[in-house]
């Protein structure tokens, strides 16, 4: 069993990120997104969720490395991918890698009508 090395989450309002994906520029999903996390976001009915959840553990794993998004950063090198059945899991990349050292991160994702939110914890290894 490890020790837990820091906690973050992220709450998305969902009219909010629809809004602001509405006024962006051409691309911006893959600016902020990996492939393989758009194609799993585009599988549901209720995209606008899927994305803002898949956002939420990202700022919400950046939250727990206690950095944000600091330069030299890059939304992608946080990504969401998902086991067989279904459990988020969280790969990072990049600057990231270095940051999580031996730590190893497990993440929660939800959504309602209104809202997603995200929990990330990362654990160091004892």
């Amino acid at each position: 069993m490890g020790t837990i090395r820091a906690v973050g989450t992220d709450i998305v309002d969902l009219d909010h990120f629809e809004s602001v994906v509405a006024r962006s520029r051409p691309g911006f999903l893959r600016y902020l997104f990996t492939e393989n996390e758009i194609g799993y976001c585009e599988r549901y009915r209720d995209k606008t969720a899927s994305y803002a959840a898949v956002f939420a553990a990202k700022e919400a794993f950046l939250k727990a490395l206690r950095t944000g998004l600091a330069p030299g950063l890059r939304w992608k090198d946080v990504e969401v991918m998902h086991e067989r059945g279904g459990a988020p899991t969280i790969l990072a990349h990049g600057k990231c890698v270095e940051l999580l050292g031996d730590g190893r991160a497990h993440v929660s994702l939800s959504h309602s009508r209104t809202s997603a939110h995200a929990v990330v914890v990362i654990e160091d290894e004892e």
